[in-house]
């Protein structure tokens, strides 16, 4: 199987027992449905825990589709760091694409934080988002899904990552990646905060850093806030050697 013709399914844990798993529901319609799999051939599946099962078909029969195990990796496609983007939520579906296309690239987490520019709209999307993040680690050929917190606020954000790396993208500074590199490649939990489309205030910057957050650059041209968390995070993923 070439990687371009790679097809992975979402398995449920529950849904693994010993050396076998069953597949249900939307997964099922896909597998029999549409790719027209049939008992006996080859078929790999993820449970969003780390798991990565490949293994055979053993039978196909009232919207249940049993596997055999074969084989089981760990974090399989996972990056070594857990790097969790804590980003205000843009407006409109940006937050969408900030999940799908950084499940892609290796982010761990995503934290929505809420900010003094920030606008809020209503309605709860965390069911959605978790969809987004899910659809992207099958399609991808991760074996973890990455976590989808609720909203907090920002100084709350500042007190739940202190622990981590704590990394804040800010347009008036400036710096080289070499100021960084060394502390992002010895760090194994990284947590990076991007601001709103009009930017954190120059009161919520100076308050993280005096939370020991270090600053970073995104480069000398303004991005859209849902740009800003992909880039940061590709620059982290790459100073830490995993891209």
């Amino acid at each position: 199987m070439t990687r371009a013709h790679f097809q992975q399914f979402y398995v449920e844990p529950d849904h693994v027992h010993g050396n076998y798993f069953v597949l249900s529901g939307g997964e099922f319609s896909h597998a029999v449905k549409v790719l027209r799999k049939n008992k006996g051939d080859a078929i790999s599946a993820v449970d969003g825990c780390g798991h990565l099962f490949e293994g055979v078909i053993q039978s196909i029969e009232s919207g249940l589709l049993k596997v055999e195990i074969l084989s089981k990796k760990l974090n399989a496609g996972e990056p070594n760091l857990f790097l969790t983007l804590v980003q205000a939520v843009p407006k409109g579906a940006g937050f969408d694409y900030v999940i799908e296309k950084g499940t892609e690239i290796g982010l761990s987490a995503f934290q929505p934080v809420i900010t003094e520019r920030s606008i809020i709209e209503p309605g709860n999307r965390i069911d959605r988002w978790k969809k987004k993040a899910l659809t992207a680690m099958k399609q991808c050929g991760r074996s973890r899904c990455p976590d989808v917190y609720a909203p907090i606020e920002f100084k709350e954000a500042l007190s739940r990552y202190r622990q981590d790396l704590l990394m804040i993208a800010h347009e008036s500074y400036t710096n080289d990646q070499a100021d960084y590199t060394v502390k992002i490649s010895q760090a194994k939990r990284i947590a990076l905060l991007i601001g709103p489309e009009g930017g954190f205030t120059e009161q919520e910057f100076k308050l993280a850093l005096n939370n020991g957050a270090k600053p970073m650059t995104l480069g000398p041209r303004r991005l859209r806030s849902d740009t800003a968390g992909l880039v940061g995070a590709i620059k982290i993923l790459d100073a830490a050697g995993e891209l």
